[in-house]
């Protein structure tokens, strides 16, 4: 369906950008096709709406509509789309269809719905303001941020909007170091407190090096977020009208990556508070755990020891693994004087253990005679390795391959070893067997 000749509102001067507290928009619908998902994922966005080489009979229908205007934000300038509903105004179509992905399309808005509408057809648009509110309380909420390090020689490289309830995170060209986090994190806050205009302003003739490539910076809108004389910046996003409305900006922890550069990471506004509620509770619920109290200084010390205890266990049960591997395999020195064939199965160690009396056995292993060693049990993994003379080796490994199902690996000579997927019932019985009777 083809829209007649409409005057259509573009990217930068829908009405969610006029004003992003707007709720409600009653508009008209100008154009409405059918959206094939690309084959190609490295397509422009137009590509991707005509390409049907993708196309199956499980693919969900999906229609790209147009709008005279839209109360919902596209996707764009570091910002998630928007979420949110459209009524048909029309008494016989009045139920609700969810929107849940906006996208700009060069100077287009385009919202993917799974309903078609009839071009000409009135609506109401209606966004989730909740949604809005927490992506504009971390959107504004990173300008000031940016504005505050600028200020300190910190400049922001790029950033991240998490999804709601996730961190967000500001890349920066070095490590802020502690004391530099504080003060970032106080004169952020002390901004917000100061309740500053946040402002749009469309200066004639002023371009931006930051523009998408698909943006016609000569016929589209470009719009400056101004907050009072602390930070003037390109940008399409929806922003709060004052700082006081961020609420908060809580710093989190950092992340070195790509040699010096760093990731900041931050909430903002009320996904700040529930974060930090989230965090309270789970440091109450850890602390009990521990039978320690919550403050997080007492938990780093508990935590501390319980490690440090962790290191000493591990010490010592590689010592007495070391012990028992050499008991094991005086064991089978022993056995192997009155017979051709040892066997020794231990189903709660793993390979490391098995290698450990290998190397205990070396020397008699280099005379007559074969061991069987295995690990694991019934249904679960484990590890059989045979070692010795060999025809003894290749009598047993054909055994091997008879009795144990789930078994793959192999060797040659004077060693065999296999990774067992999964024991059957009864199967280290039939290996003993098999080689008490070599």
């Amino acid at each position: 369906m083809t829209a007649n000749v409409v005057q259509r509102s573009i990217v930068g001067a829908l009405s969610c950008q006029k004003d992003s507290y707007l709720e409600t928009l009653e508009t008209e619908v100008i154009s409405c096709e059918e959206f094939i998902p690309p084959k190609d994922d490295r397509k422009s966005k137009i590509e991707k709406s005509t390409d049907r080489s993708n196309v199956t009979a499980d693919t969900p229908q999906t229609w790209l509509i147009e709008f005279a205007d839209s109360v919902l934000f596209p996707e764009g300038g570091g910002q998630h789309t928007d979420h949110g509903l459209i009524t048909p105004l029309r008494a016989t179509e009045a139920s609700e269809i969810p929107i849940e992905n906006i996208q700009r399309h060069g100077l287009r808005c385009i919202h993917f719905s799974p309903t078609p509408l009839e071009v000409g057809m009135r609506v109401r648009q209606t966004v989730d303001y909740s949604r809005r509110w927490d992506l504009m309380q971390q959107h504004t909420g990173q300008h000031l941020l940016s504005a505050i390090m600028d200020s300190i020689e910190l400049p922001t490289l790029g950033w991240s909007m998490g999804q709601p309830g996730e961190m967000n995170y500001v890349e920066l060209p070095r490590k802020p170091t502690d004391a530099e986090i504080s003060i970032i994190q106080l004169r952020c806050n002390a901004t917000v407190r100061e309740n500053l205009p946040v402002t749009v302003e469309i200066p004639k003739g002023k371009q931006s090096s930051s523009l998408p490539k698909d943006y016609d910076g000569e016929e589209g809108v470009i719009r400056f977020i101004k907050i009072g004389d602390l930070d003037y910046n390109a940008c399409c996003g929806t922003h709060l009208k004052q700082t006081s409305h961020i609420g908060l900006i809580l710093l989190h922890h950092t992340q070195s990556i790509r040699g010096t550069n760093c990731r900041l990471f931050f909430t903002a506004g009320d996904r700040a508070v529930k974060m930090a509620i989230t965090s309270i509770n789970s440091l109450r619920d850890i602390g009990i755990s521990l039978s320690t109290s919550a403050a997080p200084e007492d938990i780093a010390d508990k935590i501390k020891n319980l490690n440090n205890q962790v290191s000493e266990g591990r010490r010592k049960e590689k010592r007495m693994i070391a012990e028992l591997a050499k008991y094991q395999a005086q064991q089978i020195k022993e056995s192997l004087q009155s017979s051709v064939g040892a066997f020794l199965h231990r189903p709660d160690d793993g390979v490391d253990f098995v290698s450990r009396v290998l190397i205990e056995m070396d020397d008699t292993l280099k005379q007559d005679g074969v061991i069987l060693l295995c690990t694991g049990d019934v249904k679960s993994t484990g590890t059989i390795v045979i070692q010795g003379r060999e025809d003894l080796v290749s009598t047993l490994s054909a055994k091997v391959k008879e009795i144990v199902k789930a078994a793959k690996g192999g060797g040659k000579g004077r060693k065999w070893q296999v990774k067992v997927i999964e024991w059957g019932r009864g199967e280290v019985e039939e290996l003993k067997n098999a080689v008490d009777e070599l």
